[in-house]
Parts: structure tokens; C-alpha cells; sequence
């Protein structure tokens, strides 16, 4: 019995903790309940996240219903026609443009790609291509969508010739032309009106989502790209050495002063100027057996992301005392496409050979690779400088100028409409 006393009062010891002397701070019973509390936080905590789980769960049944419910409608079935039309016609090219556009970079400037900005927008573009009777058509019925033309920074009563046009793929490989209404080729100004007509013969045996494209070109032209050009004597050269000529000439002259002024058109006019190796100001001429070799750079640049249907003329203005250099630069070619046309009170004009155009587009424009994926497209010709024109002054500055004229192609807008078999519910 005593034996037995002793082991339970051990036992009892066992499950006391002290504190401090003589201060008890836990035993069986407290031990037992916060086990029960444990136990019951535990519980709670799973009951929170059975509750999460099923939440989840609902959401994304709900989620999942719905999109089934929304993709297996005409609306759904619109939006992933017009998705497919819209990857296939437009997001790989860019990703390779970008890349062309990275490679030209690094490749340098010496054709002179640099513009100095002063308007984002001038002339007219494709706003928007809408059906006029909505995204339900039933089949073998006529209908028209609407051309929504933008006229940006154009004066009141200016107008464009323009070519309208439109088209649906009714298979694969049947495309199938729409009717322009008033007339395919036109004149339009603010406040003109053209619709694209589809037949209802076309489309009696179709039913389902059907992406429609619209798209037109005018004529524009890119004017008077300009750059103030400072030429300066070999002598005054190598007694400036490694100096800057700008500042000891004392001129106030930033860099964005000697690029061409960009207005908005379509198609911008880069041009830059070399010579001793080098693309920049100012020119150096020589005379003599140390002549230098100068030349001039021209780069016609795609700013819209549409393109060029035809380059119908191309003119480089020299001032006097520079020519085109006849023998360094012989016939007319696609590098140097320019023959001399005439004289004008800012000097002598030059023009692109009627041969070379027509190159050009053949080689070019016909397959929509005039521009490239760096979406632009350069020239560069040989000059002669007389130095006579320095007359004695230290530096002399003269006017390069260019003037483009051109088919410009905006890019197509897409409008999807359901064309519902005869006798089915015009109403999703």
C-alpha cells in the first residue's frame, strides 16, 4: 500500500510544472483543455477552407457554364471568328517587325530614318467597318456595312480620290467581293457617305459566323521634306580638327534642327546627308586629289501600318551648286533611281526614272514588299559639290528637299456578322 502511495504521488509530481518556487503553472487539466482548444481551432480552420474549396469550385462551374453557354451562342461564335481573323491578319507580323525594327537600329542610320515629329496624324483612315442592320443577317439577304472615315488635321473642303473595297471568305479559298456604293473609285470629303453592299445571293447557302473586311486607298503625297544642310571647306575642316563646329562657328543648333520635319502623312521622308565616311554635319567638301565623296540619303518611312499601292513620283530638289554625281552614281538603278527633269528657282529637280518605277513596283509594291518588315524603304545617290559656292565664307548652308507622291493603302477593318440559315430565330 505505501509502495502504491508513492508511485502516485510521483505521478502527480510528474504532471505539475513551477513557474517560480512553490507556483504551479500547468497540469493535466489545463493541459487537457487546450488540447480541446486546439482541437476546435483545427476544426474551424478545416471548415474554412472545405468552405473555400467548394467556393472555388461553384465559381468556376458557374464560370465554366457560362462560357459554354456564351461561346455556343451567335455572339460567342462572332467573337471567336472575328479573334481568328484578327490573329491570323495581324499578330505575327508585328512580332517580326518589331525584331526588323531592332535589327535596323543596330544596323545604323546612314539612310537617315530620323524625322523631327510635328504632327501625329494628316489625311484620312479607316475609323471603323460596321453592319448597318446589325450582327444578325439572314441569309439570302442584302446588306451594307458602313466605311467610318477619320479626317485628320484635313482643312474643310479638301477632298481625296479614293478606291473603295470589300470582301468576305465564304470557304477557304472563295473569296467573294462586296458592292460599293456609290461607286468604287470616288471622291470623298467630310461628310461623304460609302457603304459596302453584300448580296443575298452570296450568302443563301451560308450559315454561321462570317468576318467581313473593308479597306480603300487614295492618293496623297508626302510635301517639301526638308533639311538645312551646312557645308563647310576642307581647310576650314582641318583647322577646326577635333573641334565641334556648331559651337566654334557659335550657332545655335540642335540635332532635331537638321532632321526632315514629319507633318502626319502616311508615309514619312527621312533624309541625311555624308561624307569621309560618316552620316552627319557638316559636310566637308574637298577639291582637287583629296575630293571628298559626298552623298544623300533618302528614306521613305510607313507610319500608319497600311500600304503603299503605287509610288507615283519621287522628287529630290538639290540647290545650285549641287548636282547628282553622273558618273559615280551611272544609270538610274533601284539605289539611285533619280534622272534630272528640270530647274526650279530652289535649284535643280531630279525625278524617278518611269524604268525604275515601274521596277519598283513590280520588284517591290506588287507584293507588298516595298517597305519591308522595318517598315521602310531607302535610296541613297552620289554628289557632286562645287566648291565655288563657299565664295570665300567659312560655311555656307543650303536646302536638301524631297517631295513624294503616292497610292496609299489604309489598313482593313473587319466587321464579323451570324448569317442565319433560312428559317432560323433571328434572336440569340
Amino acid at each position: 500500500m505505501g509502495w502504491f502511495k508513492a508511485s502516485a504521488r510521483r505521478k502527480i509530481l510528474q504532471d505539475l510544472s513551477f513557474k517560480r518556487r512553490g507556483e504551479i503553472l500547468s497540469s493535466n487539466k489545463n493541459s487537457t483543455y487546450d488540447s480541446l482548444r486546439s482541437g476546435a481551432a483545427a476544426g474551424a480552420q478545416h471548415g474554412k477552407n472545405t468552405l473555400l474549396i467548394v467556393t472555388v469550385i461553384f465559381v468556376l462551374l458557374v464560370g465554366g457554364i457560362f462560357a459554354l453557354g456564351y461561346f455556343s451562342s451567335d455572339a460567342g461564335k462572332r467573337a471567336l471568328q472575328s479573334g481568328w481573323d484578327f490573329i491570323k491578319s495581324f499578330a505575327f507580323d508585328p512580332i517580326s517587325n518589331f525584331f526588323a525594327e531592332i535589327f535596323a537600329t543596330g544596323s545604323g542610320d546612314y539612310f537617315s530614318s530620323k524625322i523631327n515629329t510635328s504632327s501625329t496624324k494628316n489625311g484620312i483612315d479607316l475609323k471603323a467597318f460596321t453592319s448597318i442592320a446589325g450582327q444578325e443577317i439572314p441569309a439570302g439577304q442584302d446588306f451594307d456595312l458602313k466605311y467610318d472615315i477619320s479626317f485628320d488635321n484635313v482643312p474643310s473642303g479638301v477632298s481625296y480620290t479614293a478606291d473603295f473595297f470589300c470582301s468576305f471568305n465564304k470557304t477557304k479559298d472563295v473569296e467573294v467581293l462586296g458592292k460599293i456604293i456609290p461607286a468604287e473609285q470616288m471622291t470623298v470629303r467630310k461628310g461623304t457617305s460609302v457603304l459596302c453592299r453584300i448580296h443575298g445571293t452570296d450568302t443563301a447557302d451560308l450559315n454561321g459566323p462570317y468576318s467581313i473586311f473593308g479597306s480603300f486607298s487614295f492618293q496623297t503625297e508626302t510635301k517639301d521634306a526638308s533639311i538645312p544642310v551646312y557645308m563647310i571647306p576642307g581647310t576650314v575642316a582641318d583647322q577646326l580638327g577635333t573641334k565641334d563646329f556648331f559651337d566654334a562657328y557659335n550657332l545655335n543648333v540642335k540635332a532635331k534642327d537638321l532632321l526632315a520635319t514629319y507633318n502626319g502623312e502616311p508615309i514619312s521622308i527621312g533624309i541625311g546627308v555624308g561624307g569621309e565616311g560618316t552620316e552627319g554635319q557638316p559636310v566637308v567638301v574637298r577639291s582637287g586629289d583629296t575630293s571628298s565623296y559626298n552623298t544623300v540619303g533618302i528614306t521613305l518611312k510607313n507610319e500608319w501600318g497600311g500600304s503603299i499601292s503605287s509610288l507615283d513620283d519621287l522628287t529630290l530638289t538639290l540647290p545650285e551648286g549641287v548636282t547628282l554625281n553622273s558618273d559615280l552614281n551611272g544609270a538610274p538603278s533601284l539605289s539611285c533611281p533619280f534622272i534630272e527633269t528640270g530647274r526650279s528657282r530652289d535649284g535643280t529637280e531630279y525625278n524617278v526614272d518611269a524604268g525604275i518605277k515601274d521596277q519598283i513596283f513590280v520588284n517591290y509594291v506588287q507584293n507588298n514588299a516595298f517597305f519591308g518588315q522595318a517598315g521602310l524603304h531607302s535610296f541613297q545617290c552620289w554628289l557632286a559639290i562645287d566648291p565655288n559656292i563657299f565664295a570665300e565664307a567659312p560655311y555656307v548652308t543650303k536646302n536638301y528637299v524631297v517631295d513624294a507622291k503616292y497610292v496609299y493603302k489604309v489598313k482593313k477593318k473587319q466587321e464579323t456578322v451570324t448569317i442565319k440559315a433560312a428559317g432560323a430565330s433571328l434572336v440569340a
